[in-house]
């Protein structure tokens, strides 16, 4: 064999181990880019806001609880009343709160049943009746605790 065939002969050797080459790599990016797009984890999406009456359920209940500190009262409190609702309620004393075991069956009361402003009615073991006032300012905003009617 001369020399110019061995060149040749090489040649066509390298030729074919690059087509080599490029065929596994483009067939191992191909399985990579299909593997990922199938294991890709997706975008958790945000849970859905509490509903009106189950806040004013938590403020019912968090609300009539005559028996804990004031501390934890309104620590529990806070997070579900508007500014002005905790301006209102963080001078009262939860020893002087005439309610207690608030029942979950609260219903739909008055007519302020409107995309901003509702009013849900509770059952509690000792003190009659609770009546929460929900209000958000847009439609955007979460239900607070506006006013807090417990006992009759």
């Amino acid at each position: 064999m001369t020399w110019k065939r061995v060149l040749a002969v090489l040649a066509v050797v390298v030729v074919i181990v690059a087509a080599v080459v490029v065929v596994k790599v483009a067939a191992e990016l191909q399985r990579t880019h299909t593997n990922a797009a199938q294991t890709v984890t997706p975008t958790p999406t945000r849970s859905a806001a509490p509903k009106p009456d189950d806040v004013a359920h938590t403020v019912a209940d968090h609300f009539c609880q005559p028996d804990v500190t004031k501390n934890v009262w309104q620590r529990s409190l806070t997070p579900f009343l508007t500014s002005d609702a905790w301006q209102l309620y963080s001078a009262v004393q939860p020893g002087n709160v005439p309610c207690a075991g608030v029942h979950d069956d609260g219903k739909p009361v008055g007519d302020q049943q409107t995309s901003t402003d509702r009013a849900y009615q509770f059952t509690a073991s000792t003190g009659g009746p609770v009546t929460v006032t929900m209000h958000r300012d847009t439609k955007a905003d979460p239900w607070l605790a506006s006013y807090v009617n417990a006992g009759s």
